[in-house]
């Protein structure tokens, strides 16, 4: 995982936004590079880059990124271009990716619909909105 590395972020100029261990989040999350979630957040996440959720991240909300890599827990639906289950994860909604990988004892609860193009996203996006 080339884009966890410290000086990548730096160098590139993007931002990188923590949610710690300790902290609680309550509401629409718009990040415009990376954000890891070791604590708690309850609500969207939004425009992200790469979103990493910690072994004791937990997620109750809609997440909509390029990359998504869960380790702890989301409640809600994801929508990632790539989405990485570990083996400690839990994912609790519908899945819309290009690219999914699963780590043995990763758990999933939910539709999956992995690959297609554009237009199949956006039609399964427009029923699962309706």
């Amino acid at each position: 995982m080339g884009f966890l590395k410290k000086d990548s972020d730096f160098e590139s100029g993007e931002h990188f936004s923590i949610v710690s261990a300790e902290c609680y989040f309550q509401g629409t999350l718009s990040v415009q590079g990376s954000l890891r979630v070791d604590g708690r957040l309850e609500g969207a996440v939004d425009n992200a880059r790469h979103i990493i959720v910690g072994d004791g991240g937990h997620i109750t909300g809609d997440v909509t990124a390029e990359v998504v890599v869960c380790g702890g827990e989301i409640e809600g639906n994801v929508c990632a271009e790539m989405l990485e289950v570990l083996a400690k994860a839990r994912i609790k909604g519908d899945i819309r990716a290009k690219k999914m990988i699963v780590e043995e004892g990763g758990r999933i609860e939910g539709h999956c619909s992995i690959g297609g193009t554009e237009e199949d996203a956006a039609a399964q996006e427009d029923g699962l909105t309706k």
